[in-house]
């Protein structure tokens, strides 16, 4: 996928999972089974595989768990872009609708973390 972010993204391996998927036109809620496989998260959104067809446009409340030291982010975020990869699977970016300042700060504070962690590898 070409990179579209303002933002750095942090590589992660996070998993991450979506109860309730919604349109802002529809009050429709569909409940997503799908294993989905986080590979990036920046300031303003984050990147994740799944096996599941998401369209275009949705909607989610997400739970982001960084790591077991740092709050958990719960925050929506709206898929605006998909591609098929082989096996049946799907990229997608997704943008974070609202997010506090101080979960933009856990953000930042978590990339430097991780920059100076492989800095040090």
């Amino acid at each position: 996928m070409n990179e579209k972010r303002k933002e750095k993204r942090i590589p992660v391996n996070i998993a991450l999972s979506v109860s309730d998927l919604y349109t802002e036109n529809s009050l429709d809620v569909v409940d997503i089974s799908s294993p989905i496989e986080v590979t990036d998260i920046s300031a303003r959104g984050l990147g994740f595989i799944c096996e599941a067809v998401l369209p275009v446009g949705s909607c989610f409340i997400s739970n982001i768990e960084l790591s077991r030291d740092l709050p958990q982010i719960i925050t929506d975020l709206r898929i605006i872009r998909s591609q098929a990869l082989p096996g049946n699977r799907y990229q997608y970016g997704c943008e974070f609708t609202s997010i506090s300042p101080r979960v933009s700060k856990m953000l930042d504070d978590y990339e430097a973390r991780m920059n100076h962690t492989a800095a040090n590898e």
